[in-house]
């Protein structure tokens, strides 16, 4: 079954949730090997994820301050 995509919002949420149940440690080290295996994951989706975001948001500035110099608008 497919995993449905979730929102940084949402991924940011178990990244806690993982940080506390680390913090807890009140579960085999082998599960929270796992778990801290996740958050790794989530992590580095989570940054990949702000990254093209930012880039997006250069380029429509870019295009804004584009379109505003090439009518005169400054």
């Amino acid at each position: 079954m497919a995993k449905q995509k979730q929102t940084i919002d949402q991924q940011l949420q178990r990244l806690d949730q993982i940080r506390q149940s680390l913090e807890n440690a009140d579960r085999p080290i082998e599960e929270l090997v796992q778990i801290y295996a996740e958050g790794i994951e989530l992590a580095r989706n989570i940054r990949e994820q702000l990254h093209a975001l930012r880039l997006r948001i250069i380029t429509l500035s870019q295009q804004h301050e584009s379109e505003a110099n090439s009518t005169g608008d400054d």
